[in-house]
Order: structure tokens, then sequence, then C-alpha cells
């Protein structure tokens, strides 16, 4: 066996024999120190590299990849705000129009928010009273007019001006627009979107709420009339829209002036006097027990003054002319309110009336019924016989005075000027002057003196000595 050889490391090496004491303890230390220093440099390139100080294609480069990384995981681990954007509001406004066409409540109800029962189930009331009516045009479109917002909460709630476009058949000659606001909200990003409130938004002309928007309804439709009540009146329908059928058909067929706009009405009789006075707003107005709502059309003609497009006749249900058998009474209600309706689009759209003609002529309808030949009006008589006629038109302030009996007074006293014209002058002449006084109010002298020959003073002169003759008759 070959003699053994020491490891190579404890081999001595010749030059580090010791002189002196202590010398192989020093060169230890040394080496020691050398090792300790190369791990320290080691530790700090690895570091450096891990760092993305250096080992990256530049120095700068590498610090601008590591802050956007940094941007990207504080962006993704933040909660996003929410967001309703305005094209989702739109295809919610398109998906109703396309609902209602196509009689489905599920779909018309669909965008409301689970939770809000009270909206659900008045919607759902909107969408059968909806289905009752003969529209030849009936839409939803969506208006520039829109509020959005974030809440403290970071809830997302945008509310937006929504147009009810429609035209009901025969009745109105144009489209008419019915605003609502809509609010939607969104609790989360990505969330759903809910309706959650449904309001109203009114302009010029347009009348909140309609029929469809107060309670459940039923619906007779006539010839001339649609007749509209509440459910709890269904077993009137057909014995007032057979009344109100037949009152159309008096004032259609006494009309000699120019073509009527329109020769179908929407009749609405309201369940009670609260529902009336909400719709039809004649607080401060009297006791009215019917008023002629009137409408603007959806869009006016350019260069064209924009005519109004018919009314809605509403009808105070639980009036004296509903106390009664006597038909009498509902018909003459009817035939005032729906002579209102016939000649309601001459006149241009947001304008008041001349009221000694507007209400005269309607008055004059139920007036000229046979049936009337031996009535009159106590109040109106004793005021004549009294001495407190003056032989002037009444005005508009005493037409819708406060106090019944001066208005009272005063639609008797306009109701003889229009028969008067009618019966001195001919019927067709008295119509027509109804129709430029409407198309145009402040030409009433001048239609006044077309119609008769005479200028107001002469014919309030001549007025004045008939209904002297004639007192509350």
């Amino acid at each position: 066996m070959a003699a053994t050889e020491a490891p190579e490391c404890e081999r001595s090496d010749p030059e580090a024999r010791p002189d002196a004491a202590g010398a192989p303890r020093a060169k230890r230390r040394t080496m020691l120190a050398v090792a300790a220093a190369s791990i320290a440099v080691v530790l700090v390139v690895v570091l450096l590299v891990a760092t993305g100080v250096i080992g990256g294609t530049t120095t700068a480069g590498g610090r601008q990849q590591r802050v956007a990384a940094d941007r990207t995981d504080r962006a993704e681990a933040a909660p996003q705000r929410p967001e309703i954007r305005e094209e989702e509001v739109e295809a919610v406004v398109a998906a109703r129009s396309r609902a209602l066409a196509e009689h489905n409540v599920e779909a018309f109800v669909a965008p409301i928010d689970p939770t809000a029962t009270e909206l659900i189930a008045a919607q759902r009331r909107l969408f059968a009273n909806l289905t009752l009516f003969p529209f030849a045009e009936a839409r939803y479109t969506v208006s520039n007019q829109l509020s959005r917002w974030v809440s403290d909460s970071g809830r997302a709630a945008i509310m937006v001006v929504v147009s009810f476009v429609h035209r009901v058949e025969g009745v109105d000659p144009a489209a008419i627009a019915e605003n609502y606001r809509w609010t939607f909200d969104r609790t989360s990003d990505g969330g759903p979107m809910w309706m959650t409130a449904v309001s109203t938004a009114p302009y010029g002309g347009v009348t909140y709420p309609m029929p469809w928007d107060q309670t459940a309804l039923v619906v007779e439709r006539r010839p001339h009339v649609v007749l509209v009540a509440a459910v709890a009146n269904k077993a009137e329908l057909v014995t007032w829209a057979d009344k109100a059928e037949a009152a159309a058909r008096r004032d259609l067929d006494a009309w000699r002036g120019p073509r009527l706009p329109v020769d179908r009405f929407v009749v609405y009789i309201t369940p009670d006097r609260r529902t009336f006075d909400e719709i039809a707003t004649t607080k401060g107005r009297g006791p009215a027990a019917g008023v002629c709502v009137g409408l603007a059309p959806l869009t006016s003609t350019e260069g064209k003054q924009t005519r109004q497009a018919g009314c809605r006749v509403v009808v105070d249900g639980a009036g004296k002319g509903f106390a009664t058998s006597d038909d009498a009474i509902f018909k003459s209600i009817v035939e005032h309110e729906l002579g209102h309706a016939m000649v309601a689009g001459f006149a241009p759209a947001w304008t008041e009336h001349v009221s000694w003609v507007a209400e005269g002529f309607a008055e004059s309808l139920p007036w000229s019924d046979p049936r009337m030949a031996n009535m009159y009006n106590p109040t109106a008589r004793a005021h004549v016989k009294d001495g407190g006629f003056t032989g002037r038109l009444p005005t508009d302030g005493e037409i819708h005075s406060a106090d019944p009996a001066t208005s009272s007074i005063n639609y008797h006293l306009s109701m003889q000027a229009i028969r008067f014209l009618a019966e001195e002058f001919g019927t067709g002449k008295a119509h027509t002057f109804v129709a430029e006084v409407y198309r145009d109010a402040s030409r009433l002298d001048a239609a006044l003196t077309a119609a008769t020959g005479l200028d107001r003073a002469a014919f309030e002169r001549k007025w004045a000595r008939y209904v002297q003759d004639h007192p509350g008759s």
C-alpha cells in the first residue's frame, strides 16, 4: 500500500512556515477578512439586481417599470367608483317603449329596484291603464336633461327627464309629451342599475297627472268619446259613455263654423273631488264641475304659431250632476266642456282665451237644448231685476270669481252674449266669430265687427237690451 498522504488542506506551505511565534494565526485572520468582504459584495449585488437597480436595460428604466407596477397594484387594490352611462339609460327607455307596444308588463317593470314595491305596484297600474287607450302613437323618449351624482357612500345615481310621447286615435291632432323624472341608482361598480323613483316634470301646456297616472281605470269607447272612469265606477261606465256620446253628437251637430280640428274626445270622470282638483287644477276658480285641460303639442312648426293639440275633458264624478237621475244636469256639464274641446285646436298653445267668448260659447251649447227652454238662472235673473247689471260684457275676473254667485251670473251673461249674436246675426257668424277669437284674441274687435257689422260699444248696447228682455233665461 502506498504511504498515506496528508489531506490537501493540511499540506504544509514552505512560505507559511512560522519564523516567529504567532505568525500562522495572523495569516488566518487575513484570509477570513477577505472571505467576509467577498460575501458582502455578493449580497449587495444580489440585492441591487433584485430591486432592479442593476440588471435591467438601464437603471432608470428599471425604476420606471417598478413604479408602473406599483401603481397598477394600487389601482387593482382600490375599489372602483360606480358609474351610470347615458347609453344604459337610453336602452332602458327604448326597452320600456317596446314593452308597452308588446303589452309585456314584466318587461315594463323589469328595470325597477325589486325592493321598491310601491313603485312597482304604481308602474304596473300605469301599464294596465295605458293598455286601455286607443293610442295611435305611444313611446318613451329621453331628453338631454341629465343630472348625475355620486354620493359620499360611493352610490352613483342619475336623474333623467323622460317624455311619454302619445297621441290618442281621433282625439289628438298632434303628438303630446307628458314629462316624468326617472331616477336610476347603482351601488357598486359592475352592479345592476335600478330605477328607484318616478316623479313629475311638467312643462308649459302639459298637465301632470294625466288620467292614467292616478288610479286604476276602466275605459269605454264610442265613435266620438273615449269615456274614462275609476274601477270603482265600473258599473256606471256604459251608461256614462252613452250619455257622453249623446252630448258629443249634440254639440257636433250644432256647430256651424269652420271645420273643427277634432271630433272625438277623452272624457275622464273622476271618482272624487280630490282627484278632480289634482288633475284639473281648478282651485281658486270657483266650484267648477268640469274642466277642459289644454295640451300643447310635442313640437312646434318652424316659422309658424304652434296650435294647441286639443285637451282632456275632466268632470267631477262626485258633483251634483252625478247625484241625481236627471240626465239634463249630467249632459249640460259634459256638453259645456266638450264645447271647449271642440274649438281648443283653433287656439295657439300657451295662450289665455277671452273668457266671455270661451265660456259664453261653451255655455250656449247646453242652453240651446230644447229641454232647457223653460229653465232660467235665478241668481242672474235677480241680479238684472235688482239693478246690478252694468250693461258691460263680463271680465275674466268676474267670470272666474271665487264667489259662486258672481261666477254664476257672469257665466250666464257670457252665454247670453253668444246666444244673442247667433239669434240676431246667424249661428254660422256666431261660431265663426268664436273660432276667429280663439285663433287670435287680439283681433276680437275686428272679428266682432266682421260678424255683426257693429263695433264693441254698439254690440254691447244691443246685447244689454237683450239681457234686460231675457233676465236669467
